[in-house]
């Protein structure tokens, strides 16, 4: 789960509009289960695993919060942004050293 599911599980502040999933590879059983079909205008987008770093939460099947950040940035959203910065200040900055 990425973007805005994932900054729900992390904060419980958001209330997903987009459902982003991440996969090596096409989940086919899962979209004939679903019965999923291409809709550009849908709420759900399936993409390709990019990346091969450890999550912060291994009990959940979420991308790491740089990621649900930058999803959550990218789509220009207000709130999304709003709790962007909420995975940043519990998340990230921490991370970042100064000087």
């Amino acid at each position: 789960m990425g973007g805005e599911i994932a900054a729900k599980y992390h904060t419980q502040y958001l209330k997903p509009q987009l459902v982003t999933l991440y996969a090596a590879k096409q989940p086919d059983d899962m979209i004939v289960r679903q019965k999923l079909r291409k809709d550009p205008q849908g709420d759900v987008e399936i993409l390709k695993r990019f990346w091969n770093f450890p999550k912060l939460d291994e009990r959940a099947n979420v991308v790491p919060a740089l990621l649900v950040y930058a999803d959550l940035l990218a789509t220009g959203d207000e709130r999304n942004i709003e709790t962007a910065r909420m995975i940043y200040e519990q998340y990230l900055a921490g991370l970042i050293r100064e000087g």
